[in-house]
């Protein structure tokens, strides 16, 4: 398979400012065909909009978006684990994770955390994303 060509972000001078590089990278993502909240989560829009302009995943580097990852599915899946015993039916997934335990719990989150990662890294070095700081 032969690696695709670069999406290079602009010919012009790197952008001055986290705002500006925000939109070539929404503007990249999107000639790579990545669009709407699997450009830019919502999460990342909410706090863009508060002034905090956080770069889109695919972006980010590997170990950042595991841990990003493994957090996300420990708050996920824990909010089920806790909305389920909260209201006494706790289907049989969630109730392997509870008999097996927090180190099954950790180990789960992990692998999840890491395909999170794998699948981000992948798709941005499948469409030749640029660095962050060259847009």
């Amino acid at each position: 398979m032969t690696r695709p060509r670069p999406l290079h972000a602009t010919t012009s001078a790197p952008a001055t400012n986290r705002r500006e590089r925000l939109a070539r990278a929404l503007r990249v993502l999107e000639r790579g065909g990545i669009t709407g909240s699997h450009a830019y989560a919502p999460a990342l829009r909410g706090l863009a909009s508060l002034g905090l302009i956080v770069k889109p995943f695919h972006f980010w580097s590997f170990p950042a978006l595991a841990i990003v990852g493994i957090l996300l599915m420990s708050a996920l899946f824990g909010l089920a684990i806790w909305a389920s015993l909260a209201i006494g039916i706790v289907p049989r997934p969630i109730a392997t994770v509870i008999e097996a335990g927090p180190i099954v719990f950790v180990a789960v989150m992990t692998i999840g955390g890491l395909f999170f990662a794998i699948a981000h890294r992948r798709k941005a070095r499948q469409i030749g994303l640029p660095k962050w700081s060259d847009l």
